[in-house]
């Protein structure tokens, strides 16, 4: 396999699984619910989280290899890469506290005495604020690491170019959302902003899939006079 091939499709395939966890999230859950149903609420919400932490390591690999493309040298590449990988941490940091300390935490709430109840409804709210705050880093620090690197795709071609606009439309824009307040790092909103950056990842994903092809067909007897 090619190396711009590998890294293409750790950027597609880390992409379409933040999808599919954004598209099966749940949105909430019922207080009066039976045992079963929050057991199964919670095996779809570890199950969930558990396939987003995985799409972060190919996502942060796909991005070593757009900045290796890009060049180590150039400094925008560099400081995009290492803003994208803290963010990365972030996201994680999310994803266990969502997914994974609410899963062990909320089937606790089931039958439970009212001082118990109420040390997991503030332990519930702190995990809440620190995933809202873990999100809000993820997407500033995403939203700044694509418009860096969407300043070294105006070297490439044509293709590359059109992603470095959509990802300066897609940053600006998420940025202002967050940062004015009309967008809120719920299932829905951050959801939007995920689905955003996905169209810019696969796009770049595929640009680096054919970066590969277009290398591939020049051969010795292409090029012989």
């Amino acid at each position: 396999m090619k190396i711009n091939t590998a890294y293409g499709l750790a950027l597609i395939v880390g992409t379409v699984a933040a999808i599919v966890t954004m598209a099966f999230h749940p949105t909430g859950f019922d207080p009066h619910a039976s045992v079963e149903a929050v057991a199964h609420e919670m095996s779809i919400l570890v199950g969930v989280h558990t396939l987003a932490l995985l799409s972060v390591p190919l996502l942060v690999f796909g991005f070593i290899g757009v900045t290796m493309r890009a060049g180590w040298h150039r400094p925008e590449a560099l400081l995009a890469f290492i803003i994208y990988a803290l963010s990365a941490v972030a996201i994680m940091f999310a994803g266990i506290a969502d997914g994974l300390i609410n899963a062990a935490l909320i089937p606790q709430m089931t039958g439970a005495s009212d001082l118990k109840l109420q040390a997991l409804k503030a332990a519930l709210s702190y995990n809440f604020q620190f995933n809202q705050a873990c999100a809000k880093v993820f997407v500033v620090g995403t939203s700044l690491a694509i418009i860096l690197w969407s300043i070294t795709l105006s070297r490439f071609g044509v293709l590359e170019r059109r992603i470095g606009i959509i990802g300066w439309f897609i940053s600006l824009a998420a940025l202002f959302g967050l940062l004015s307040g009309h967008v809120h790092m719920s299932a829905h909103g951050f959801g939007l902003i995920v689905l955003l950056q996905a169209v810019w990842a696969i796009a770049l994903g595929v640009s680096m899939l054919r970066a590969d092809r277009d290398v591939a067909v020049v051969t010795p007897d292409a090029v012989r006079v």
